[in-house]
């Protein structure tokens, strides 16, 4: 594996006109579904909507926001296990500014990913840990979004669910695309074969739209010359990873059924699930910042076909998008302030992103 492939360092670039274009045009988006696509294609009004909404306490709102802080929580061994040397605290922080900028930014994703890698190398965390770390994670995730229409599916067709038959397919269609990706990609990680045959195959379907692929670059790196420190990383990690996942999906679906509780939802627990479960594959369409609006419009609708009010079913989404998407924000940006001014200044002004004395290679204890 070539040195300069593995350590390559994810960069903040600067934006241009078409970035801002994207940005408009993404905020046009969320504001024209949630606005106007929200009460027309479900046949609702926002008087209803707000009706619903009006019926939260300060009490419940604690209550929801103690929740969210506990699945953030969570969350912090998947970024342990993958980064050994990470503490709670700085898996926290991480968590905070990445998911700021994830549900906020129309480039959320590569902003989200060079700050965390600009973090972790304040921290004294090695180059090629951190590349490992980050594509570890991003598989963790797209699996656990992916699993859970294998679940939903299941509860669907094997649990006492009346949906309509367009829904079940549907369901069956996610769950046996989501299925055959977990199996996939579990054998790609500790496959050399499977890595190959992947590798080529992501090569003849992406080739026509890519240059760089086309000349070889990115795919080969991604799927083969990382899979075995990936292979290292699961192996001695996979158990806190997923505990972590399953704990925050757990506990944000604790979120989701007090929402629905509060405005009055009245959709029994296995429809909720199922909601749940399809709203967690909406968030990896890209076409908005977390696919916001698209998730909102996307679940309210799956919750009506499932008997909910059209007021109430919309009220739920959005108060759940309330807690998943703004309410991250002060945090987010309280945890980036905090990092600036105890070691980002420091360690960017000195040109180096490693604290002072530290090895910027090294892969040994990271500073604390």
């Amino acid at each position: 594996m070539s040195q300069g492939m593995e350590t390559a360092q994810p960069t903040l670039r600067h934006l241009g006109w078409k970035d801002v274009l994207s940005s408009v045009l993404g905020l046009a988006i969320v504001i024209g579904l949630i606005a106007w696509g929200m009460p027309h294609l479900l046949e609702t009004s926002w008087k209803d909507i707000w009706a619903q909404l009006s019926r939260v306490r300060p009490s419940t709102a604690v209550a929801m926001g103690a929740l969210l802080l506990a699945g953030w929580f969570c969350y912090t061994w998947v970024l342990i296990g993958s980064l050994p040397g990470l503490r709670h605290f700085k898996a926290l922080q991480t968590n905070a500014v990445s998911a700021v900028v994830s549900n906020v930014l129309p480039l959320g994703a590569a902003v989200g990913i060079a700050l965390t890698w600009t973090m972790w190398r304040t921290w004294g965390f090695g180059k090629r840990a951190i590349s490992t770390s980050i594509l570890v994670t991003g598989i963790w995730n797209v699996l656990a979004r992916v699993t859970l229409p294998v679940i939903g599916c299941l509860v669907l067709v094997a649990g006492p669910i009346e949906a309509p038959r367009v829904v079940v397919i549907g369901a069956g269609v996610a769950g046996t695309v989501g299925a055959a990706v977990v199996v996939v990609c579990a054998l790609m990680i500790f496959s050399d074969r499977v890595a190959a045959w992947v590798s080529r195959a992501l090569h003849a379907v992406l080739s026509p739209f890519s240059r760089r692929v086309r000349e070889g670059q990115g795919i080969d790196h991604l799927v083969t010359d990382q899979r075995r420190r990936v292979e290292e990383v699961v192996r001695a990690g996979w158990l806190p990873m997923t505990l972590g996942m399953s704990g925050q999906f757990l506990l944000l679906f604790g979120l989701y059924w007090l929402a629905a509780r509060v405005v009055g939802l009245d959709v029994p627990m296995a429809e909720l699930i199922c909601a749940y479960a399809f709203r967690q594959l909406l968030t990896v369409i890209a076409i908005t910042p977390g696919g916001l609006g698209v998730t909102e419009v996307g679940t309210a609708g799956l919750l009506i076909l499932f008997g909910g009010s059209a007021g109430a079913a919309s009220a739920t989404a959005l108060l759940y998008a309330i807690y998943a998407h703004l309410l991250v924000v002060p945090f987010g940006v309280a945890a980036l302030g905090a990092w600036w001014v105890r070691t980002g200044r420091v360690a960017l002004a000195s040109g180096q992103l490693s604290p002072p004395g530290s090895d910027p290679d090294a892969e040994g204890e990271p500073a604390r």
